[in-house]
């Protein structure tokens, strides 16, 4: 489903990516892991278009050219941020609705001539952005202001507003960051649910045992290169990881 091939970064002399080549399948959760300042967020960023990047990128076997979001976008890759990115002053769904706005009927003009249809639209928007609320268990807070929630129901937010988006590859960076270990089991079981569904993840994360339960695969970076990849309890075992990743001398 997504393949990116020799994805560099730079940023003035400094390579924050250097010639990454990852692949998902269709259905998969492939975890990408590494130490601090590894490059695992460039990476996203990379393929979302944030920051200019060398290499290439295909999604559902289509071409996607690096360094424009909007193609990005339009491929169906759609991200998640380190720190939940939501409008406080919302409601939780109108958060959600956010990332279903209609583009075919925009304007003055559409309002006046085809409102019935503008109308339909708009409960068909909120019905579904309901029905995510309830999904990642935010049932109860839909017309509550962002602003309101805990941190980890608004991580919960902004998942459910990149869910609604009807992604074919969703990348989540540290999606478990700050999360207690039952907020943790409850991200991991959502996850696990919409893959089971048909999407397709790519997952940066810094917990050992949630990457293990929930990838398939796992990639490790270590000073913008990859290191090692493979099966969770393979990788866990390579010696580059160790001293790279864990901080160990010894296996």
């Amino acid at each position: 489903m997504l393949e990116a091939a020799g994805v560099d970064v730079r940023f003035g002399g400094v390579r924050a990516v250097s010639q990454v080549t990852l692949s998902v399948a269709r259905q998969q959760i492939v975890g990408l892991v590494g130490p601090n300042g590894s490059g695992k967020s460039t990476f996203l960023n990379a393929l979302t278009g944030v920051v200019p990047a060398a290499g290439s990128l295909r999604v559902d076997g289509r071409p996607v050219r690096l360094g424009r979001p909007a193609q990005s976008h339009a491929a169906g890759v759609l991200r998640t941020y380190q720190t939940p990115q939501i409008y406080t002053a919302l409601s939780c769904v109108e958060n959600v609705m956010l990332a279903m706005t209609p583009r075919r009927w925009k304007g003055v003009g559409s309002a006046l001539a085809i409102r019935p249809r503008m109308i339909a639209a708009e409960r068909d928007r909120y019905r579904r952005a309901q029905l995510m609320l309830t999904r990642v268990g935010l049932a109860d807070f839909a017309g509550t202001p962002a602003a309101g929630l805990s941190y980890g129901d608004r991580r919960m937010l902004e998942v459910a507003r990149a869910l609604a988006g009807e992604p074919k590859v969703l990348l989540l960076d540290e999606p478990s960051a700050g999360l207690n270990e039952q907020e943790t089991a409850h991200v991991s079981a959502i996850l696990s649910e919409f893959r089971a569904e048909g999407l397709t993840l790519l997952v940066v994360d810094h917990k050992i045992e949630f990457v293990s339960e929930l990838c398939d695969r796992v990639v490790v970076l270590a000073l913008g290169q990859v290191i090692a990849a493979g099966e969770p309890a393979d990788v866990w075992r390579d010696q580059q990881v160790i001293d790279a990743y864990l901080g160990l001398e010894d296996a």
